[in-house]
Formats: structure tokens, C-alpha cells, sequence
């Protein structure tokens, strides 16, 4: 089991996939982690949660969300008893404050409220081609999406509510440099441009004052990054997803064996 990571970025606006990683060992085994690797997101999926939420006009960044805990009896009889990162409380934050921390309580009542069907579609009209379970979970992120899943999910998110089916070839042409076949950009509708619009304001705050502030110190000053972090139960995946105007990169890091790492 060694650590392993992968790496994709693209071009939302063309949906141009323009550098993958899919290991450290480059050619080794064939596994590629970038395209083949199935993993829980985590909390990436919150941004889809949130932007269920500001769907609905119930919601925008200032809205109080109460961040208190919560259990739920789910269908088997269990008792589920999500907890913050921390496993502090914060009581009632606002909805940017919430997701630039990545409050779990928070997202969790948010998505409660919203309806679990509703995120469910949020996310597959960003590009989830298969209806996640619905399992209170799916809110902190248990679904498991290979990094190009991703990749596609967050270009809805970076191109304004537009999602650009990503493409790896733009054309094949003949010997004499005439396109025997080319692959147009194939551009959809996915999600409202206004409330895309707040929920990218929100996920610049993850880099300046959020979970992903590091990220924001390796970076020219005065760059922009709007972004999410995710780290799956028990820190097995560590996620980053992050967009300026012209790149999309997504990042995992973990074990092929799913060991823990202890990283966030």
C-alpha cells in the first residue's frame, strides 16, 4: 500500500482535459487512479448541497444555519450522529461561514431542510451520471467519485452554471492535416447562473479565511481561487478541487488500500 495521488486539470470552458496524473510511478501498473479510482469525496459534495440550497431562494451567504447536532434513525434502526472535523459546535453561523469551514452539523440541517432528492439532482445535473443512494451520508460525502467525475461536477461550477462535457481529443485528422473526425465542445444548461454565481462568492472564502487557506499562501499574491476541500471518514481520501477564470484542477491523495493517512 503506498500512498498514492492523482491529479486532473481542465479547461471548463471548452471542457478540455489538459494534464492528468493518475499516479507517482508514471506507466507502472496501468491502474490509472485519475480515471479508474472510485473513492468517498467527502466533503466536496457540499458545494452541491449549498447550491440545492440557494436553488430553492430560501437561502443566500448571510442566512443563519444552526450548527447544533443532530441525530437521526435511519431506516435499519441505527442511530446516525454526524460530528464536526473538530468536534466542537458553533451554533447558528452564516450559511458562507458554514461551508467556508466545512461545519458538517451545519450542512447536514442544510441538506435536511433542502431534501435529500434535491441534492441528488443538484448533483447530477452538474455531471454525476449515476443517481447517488439516498442515505442521510450523502450530505458529508460518502459517495464515491473517480477524480474525472469530479473534474466534471466542479466545470459546472467554474464555467457559471454551465456544464462542458469534458474531452481528452479535439480532433483526428489524416496525414494531410485534414480533420477526419473532430469533437466539438458540447455545452448544457446545468444550474441557475445567479445562484452559481453566490456559491462561487462562497467557495473563495474556503481559500482566504477557510479550510483551504494554505493553499492560498503557494499561489501569486491577488490570485483568486475559488475551492473546496474533502477528506473522507477517518482521513482515507484528502481532496482539493479548486478554480481560477481558466483552470480546474482536482487533487487526491491516499492508499490504494485505503489505510488511513492522517491527512486533511
Amino acid at each position: 500500500g503506498r500512498n498514492a495521488n492523482a491529479v486532473i486539470v481542465a479547461e471548463p470552458n471548452s471542457g478540455d482535459v489538459v494534464a492528468v496524473v493518475g499516479g507517482r510511478d508514471v506507466g507502472s501498473d496501468g491502474f490509472n487512479r485519475a480515471l479508474d479510482a472510485r473513492r468517498p469525496i467527502g466533503s466536496l459534495v457540499k458545494p452541491a448541497v449549498y447550491l440545492a440550497a440557494l436553488e430553492t431562494g430560501r437561502y443566500n451567504a448571510a442566512t443563519l444555519i444552526d450548527d447544533a447536532p443532530i441525530e437521526l434513525k435511519l431506516s435499519d434502526g441505527s442511530v446516525w450522529a454526524p460530528q464536526n472535523f473538530d468536534h466542537q459546535v458553533y451554533g447558528p453561523v452564516p450559511m458562507a461561514h458554514a461551508l467556508a469551514e466545512s461545519l458538517n452539523l451545519a450542512s447536514v440541517r442544510l441538506g435536511l431542510d433542502v431534501g435529500l432528492p434535491k441534492v441528488a439532482d443538484t448533483l447530477q445535473r452538474l455531471g454525476l451520471e449515476n443517481r447517488p443512494i439516498l442515505n442521510p451520508s450523502l450530505l458529508l460525502g460518502t459517495v464515491e467519485m473517480t477524480p474525472l467525475e469530479v473534474v466534471q461536477v466542479y466545470t459546472s461550477l467554474a464555467n457559471g452554471g454551465f456544464r462542458a462535457r469534458l474531452r481528452a481529443v479535439r480532433a483526428v485528422i489524416d496525414e494531410h492535416g485534414r480533420p477526419l473526425k473532430t469533437f466539438p465542445v458540447q455545452v448544457e444548461a446545468a444550474a441557475p447562473p445567479a445562484a452559481v454565481y453566490q456559491l462561487d462568492r462562497m467557495l473563495t472564502l474556503v481559500t482566504t479565511h477557510g479550510t483551504g487557506r494554505e493553499a492560498a499562501a503557494r499561489l501569486p499574491r491577488g490570485t483568486v481561487i475559488a475551492g473546496k476541500t474533502g477528506t473522507s471518514s477517518d482521513t482515507r481520501d484528502s481532496w482539493f478541487a479548486g478554480f481560477t477564470g481558466s483552470y480546474l484542477a482536482v487533487a487526491w491523495v491516499g492508499y490504494d488500500d485505503n489505510r488511513v493517512t492522517g491527512l486533511t
